[in-house]
């Protein structure tokens, strides 16, 4: 009789420890999808190691969150300091001597231009090719309130100048080639003054009576920075916004507006080129290959913080890759080593004979 009622409460006992494990894990499964009540009291629950099947703290997680914060900040600093840095080589390079190409009386023809004031001034293009890209971004942000993708538009665009600026500059001082109206920048009278030469050479040893600022700066025709600028600036604009509408991949197929709107950007940057041809300041080789570097730095500063704008996901931004995801990546690498090891192993023990002499 003893043994029957022990067993009796065991068995009781078993059952009610059941039916509170099972009422838990219910009560903890519904918190979870959100369907119960009392979200707070769950706060303190043990959330369970991808490597473990026991629960237990999640190590390190509130010092990931921190450091990964900590990460951002300090790559945000140094991707400002970096863009203050090439602005800062930028300035020094227009400031510097351009190379002394020299010319032969056979080629004196396409240097002999009159001199034209600019149609589109050099502070006038500066100003717009700030206040175009972020004006729009700004559009953008207060119509769809995405403050990521206004941080990854204006990183994007910033970018975008300033990988354009160094090319640009350096090629203008190394290479030297001089402007269409170089003849009446080196002589402003029109009387054409020579050093003296070898006998027989056709070379031209120019022996210049203007400014020297003006000779200087007539030496930098080759690439054009105004069309470059223009390009990089307003190329940007338009992936920027044809991502946006879609107008390049196929979700924007069949709608004519998708595609003349980001049309627009081009056409602007394409007049700011041929003008410089027009008031003789460059070679309409220099507008061309000026015109592909800002066209690259555009889109290689685009595609560093959006997907391509071929692809369905295009204008929506990337996520940074924080110390969280760098985490959770080696993580998931390490699983995966792990498992090629097992597999490995699986393999051997498949290959090794049934029987051993």
């Amino acid at each position: 009789m003893s043994s029957l009622s022990a067993a009796s409460r065991l068995k009781s006992s078993t059952h009610h420890r059941r039916s509170q494990s099972e009422s838990s894990a219910e009560d903890y499964g519904a918190v979870q999808n959100g369907n119960g009540h009392g979200n707070g009291m769950w706060r303190n629950e043990l959330h369970l190691e991808t490597e473990s099947d026991v629960a237990q703290p999640i190590k390190g997680k509130k010092a990931t969150d921190h450091t990964s914060i900590r990460y951002e900040k300090i790559s945000d600093l140094v991707d400002v300091v970096a863009r203050i840095a090439i602005v800062l080589i930028f300035i020094k390079l227009e400031t510097m001597t351009a190379f002394k190409r020299e010319i032969h009386a056979e080629e004196l023809w396409l240097y002999k231009n009159p001199r034209r004031p600019d149609y589109v001034k050099g502070e006038v293009l500066l100003f717009w090719v700030i206040a175009a890209p972020f004006l729009v971004t700004l559009f953008f942000l207060a119509w769809t309130r995405n403050r990521r993708d206004f941080r990854a538009a204006s990183w994007s665009w910033t970018l975008a100048l300033c990988l354009n600026a160094i090319p640009t500059s350096l090629l203008k001082v190394t290479v030297g080639r001089p402007r269409p109206d170089y003849f009446y920048r080196c002589f402003p009278d029109g009387i054409m003054v020579l050093n003296e030469t070898i006998t027989g050479s056709s070379i031209l040893d120019f022996n210049c009576t203007g400014r020297l600022s003006d000779i200087n700066e007539g030496r930098k025709s080759f690439p054009s920075g105004h069309s470059s600028f223009a390009f990089a600036s307003f190329g940007f604009i338009a992936y920027y916004v044809g991502a946006k509408l879609h107008a390049f991949d196929v979700r924007g197929r069949g709608h004519t507006w998708r595609q003349l709107i980001p049309t627009v950007p081009f056409i602007i940057a394409a007049l700011v080129a041929i003008s410089r041809t027009c008031d003789y300041h460059h070679h309409w080789q220099d507008v061309t290959v000026g015109g592909v570097i800002g066209l690259l730095a555009g889109y290689i500063s685009y595609r560093q913080y959006y997907p391509s704008i071929f692809s369905p996901e295009a204008g929506t931004p990337f996520n940074r890759w924080s110390q969280t995801s760098k985490h959770h990546y080696n993580q998931q690498e390490k699983y995966n080593i792990q498992e090629d090891h097992h597999g490995d192993n699986n393999e051997d023990m498949l290959k090794r004979p049934l029987l051993s002499g």
